[in-house]
């Protein structure tokens, strides 16, 4: 006999006129007890675990940060990034649940006798704070109670909206605006996290790997805003579930489709489209998303424009999320591809001109299958992640191709032991196969000029490449085997505790075995003021391979860790201060130091015929703090963050400050009301000067051919200053926006304006230099200049 236990609910008494209360609705699935199948001895036990899972009744989506009391008992419990909560030792007899958190409506759930587990939905409320309408919670705040870790910063879909952008709504610019990272200029969405390299980030999609979120070389992130559930960043000393990185840790949640009503809605601005649709599937509790986005800039370029140019990116993504009883399969793809092609020698009588072609993209699919089991929850993931790029001088000139692909599995199981302390266990493989091929076929020779492709000449180690047509053909394929323990024990009310340990191997010819000891702690010194610290061990052993003297970076080279190449190591220690004032005003104070072993770099010196001598093994140190004031809801809120940091490399014994070393940030980031009713957002950024390798002379290199016995035509070879040892002048920009809300049409409406670089201000990037010219001259390459933009989204 199954015996179905169905539990009640008490709504709160009414709230003040000026806070906005949905219908409530809590729907309990999969509730029952099988008593003809229970043991007897089970019978007899007077104690048992209560577990659950909580969710939007908008949406589905988990619910982090829910307080969860038994009123009986002086037990209590916070969801996790999941929503999960448990109690062990919960006493044979009705309880009442109550359930809390900013931003949904407060619930008491009374739990009968013989139920042990329960899926909640909570329906959201929204505040209404005149003129501003903020909907949403605190997840910062509930962390700050309940969770271990230092260096985390969350941003809700509202804060990722509303910031003043290029173009259109963008996660990876938005994380940009945060302390302890750096972007080396406009064109980049790369992030240089504490000192790390932009390739030691560890970047997710609903927990699938993302090797290069960027478009259009870094105007745009590969995350469609619309799709945004939350974004997640730590900056340092992340917990022993994540590896494979050394610096940080991006988690994007793409969020599930509407339970309520099928939605459409997008966007248009001036270089991009965009369009998703989301809602429910039938009765039967699916869920589904799907958007797709659409450059048109070689539309607009083409009108105004004399010489072709040929530029575009789409990309798509969907998510179908489909309960399975108490559990549900969440399963999230994504494509995306940017082509460009552009004139790279014009045609003239007797010759045949080159095309330059250049492509790259992401390709993505994963589910995730995430089940209760008592007082456990299980979660399985499987996803498979390839990147490529291309590069080729068209006809039959060149190519050059660089892939990456990821087959991944995991799981963990999170459980409780007793009321102080949270478990996760996990297994998992991580399976790559990375290929970089480099092809030439014949070229235009004159003789006895030297080696030309029409108006550039061929540097003279591709040579014999060129005119034997060999091919280059590297591949590694790095298999990684990780398992990890991470516990959170609060052993009393003011201390919280996570000590951890993830175990790595390394096979494909590295042989590789890291142990990487993970330790976070928390001490309240007051309800509101924490000392918080971190330590970690970190091993890395896929890398993208870039020069730290060029300022952009259109060809990533991956290679993996194999008998040649190293696995990288890390060392984090975290020390810091949290203060809150209220409940939406919070004070970050964190320092950190950090270490660097067995990094490649590229060789400035690579030889392109012989194998092995692509990067040089470097090692180094980073340092500084960074501080966050930052007011998290209200009419007016946003961020001051300031970084200090000075990072260093070494190779054979000599030492230089990588490309990304900037000693201070500053970013101001406000949104407040504004004009017509509207909302306006600011953004004020500063940024010391980068280093670069200057040139203080050139001279003629002649080169004397054996073959042909006389010189080639001469090439002005430069010499330059020590590596990175000149900074550019600072970086300033100030970037403003409005937004407006209306309804029209039967959907909602939200034009905005935003003008980019304010001041114009010209930003250096990077020196040319002429020594042809008396005297010499040294020309500027800016950055962004003023950009007006404008733009409006919609849903119905």
């Amino acid at each position: 006999m199954l015996l179905s236990v169905a539990l009640g609910c008490a709504i709160a008494d009414p709230l003040p006129e000026h806070i906005v209360i949905y219908r409530l609705r809590v729907a309990v699935l999969g509730l029952g007890v099988a008593v003809a199948l229970t043991p007897p001895a089970a019978v007899a036990q007077d104690t048992r675990t209560v577990a659950g899972v909580v969710r939007s009744a908008a949406d589905s989506t988990p619910l982090s940060g829910v307080r969860v009391r038994v009123l009986e008992m002086a037990s209590r419990a916070e969801t996790d990034a999941e929503g999960r909560f448990a109690f062990a030792s919960v006493p044979v007899t009705t309880i009442r649940l109550v359930f809390e958190r900013i931003g949904v409506v407060t619930d008491t759930v009374t739990v009968a006798p013989g139920a042990s587990a329960l899926v909640l939905f909570l329906q959201p409320r929204a505040v209404r704070v005149s003129p501003l309408v903020a909907e949403g919670f605190l997840p910062a705040r509930q962390r700050f109670e309940a969770v271990v870790q230092p260096s985390t910063i969350s941003l809700d879909p509202a804060e990722i909206r509303n910031a003043p952008t290029l173009l259109e709504p963008d996660v990876g610019r938005v994380a940009q605006l945060l302390p302890g990272t750096v972007a080396k200029n406009d064109y980049s969405v790369g992030l240089n996290v504490r000192g790390g390299e932009a390739d030691q980030n560890l970047i997710r999609l609903d927990g699938i790997t993302v090797f290069n979120p960027f478009h259009v070389g870094g105007l745009f992130s590969t995350f469609d805003a619309a799709a945004v559930e939350r974004a997640e960043l730590i900056t340092g000393g992340f917990p022993a579930g994540y590896g494979g990185r050394l610096s940080s840790v991006m988690d994007v949640a793409v969020r599930d489709g509407s339970r309520g009503r099928v939605h459409v809605q997008g966007g248009v601005s001036l270089l991009a489209s965009r369009v998703l649709v989301d809602g429910p599937i039938g009765s039967t509790g699916a869920t589904f998303l799907a958007g797709v986005r659409r450059t048109y800039a070689d539309v607009i370029a083409d009108a105004f424009a004399d010489d072709p140019f040929s530029y575009y990116f789409a990309d798509g993504v969907a998510k179908l999320t489909v309960p399975t009883g108490r559990g549900r399969v969440a399963a999230t793809g994504y494509w995306g591809r940017d082509a460009l092609e552009l004139p790279w020698v014009e045609p003239e009588p007797g010759r045949d001109g080159l095309d330059m072609q250049f492509s790259w993209g992401n390709g993505l699919a994963g589910a995730t299958w995430t089940q209760p089991f008592g007082g456990a929850l299980l979660e399985t993931h499987l996803s498979v992640s390839r990147f490529t790029t291309e590069f080729a001088l068209e006809p039959d000139q060149l190519d050059a191709r660089n892939s990456v692909r990821q087959l991944a599995a995991r799981s963990a199981l999170a459980f409780r032991l007793g009321d102080r302390n949270e478990m996760q266990v996990g297994l998992g493989v991580e399976d790559h196969h990375i290929t970089y091929a480099f092809n030439n076929a014949s070229v235009a020779v004159e003789v006895p000029d030297g080696i030309w492709v029409g108006d550039h000449r061929i540097p003279y180690d591709f040579r014999d490449l060129i005119l034997n047509r060999q091919m280059l053909d590297l591949e590694y394929r790095p298999r990684i085997w990780f398992g990890f323990i991470d516990d959170q024990w609060r052993p009393f009310s003011r201390l919280l505790l996570r000590p951890g340990v993830r175990v790595e191997y390394v096979g494909g010819g590295a042989a590789f075995t890291g142990v990487s000891p993970r330790f976070a702690a928390k001490l309240f010194l007051t309800d509101d003021l924490a000392v918080t610290g971190s330590v970690g061990r970190y091993y890395q052993a896929l890398h993208s391979i870039r020069d730290q003297e060029i300022p952009i970076t259109l060809f990533d080279f991956w290679i993996g860790a194999d008998e040649r190449t190293p696995v990288a190591r890390s060392d984090h220690l975290v020390l810091g201060i949290e203060r809150w004032f209220g409940d939406d005003l919070s004070l970050t104070l964190e320092g950190y130091a950090k270490t660097y072993d067995s990094l490649p770099l590229a060789n400035p010196a690579d030889d392109p015929r012989v194998l092995g001598d692509e990067f040089v093994v470097a090692t180094g140190d980073a340092w500084g703090f960074d501080v966050l004031l930052r007011r998290h809801g209200g009419a007016i809120r946003g961020w001051i963050g300031y970084s200090y940091a000075k990072a260093t490399r070494e190779v054979e014994s000599v030492s230089f400050a990588p490309a990304h070393d900037r000693r201070h940030t500053v970013n101001l980031v406000v949104e407040a009301p504004g004009p017509f009713r509207g909302t306006m957002s600011l953004r004020w950024a500063y940024g010391s000067g980068l280093p670069y390798t200057g040139i203080v002379g050139a001279w003629p290199h002649r080169t004397y051919s054996t073959e042909l016995h006389l010189f080639e035509r001469p090439r002005d070879e430069a010499v330059p200053t020590t590596i990175n040892a000149l900074r550019y002048p600072y970086y300033g920009r100030l970037d403003v926006g409005c937004r407006w809300q209306f309804d029209w049409l039967g959907g909602t409406w939200w034009p905005f304006v935003a003008v980019v670089n304010l001041f114009n201000r010209q930003n250096v990037f990077a020196y040319t230099f002429d020594y042809g010219t008396a005297p010499p001259t040294r020309s500027g390459w800016t950055q962004l200049p003023i950009f007006p933009t404008v733009g409006v989204e919609f849903r119905w």
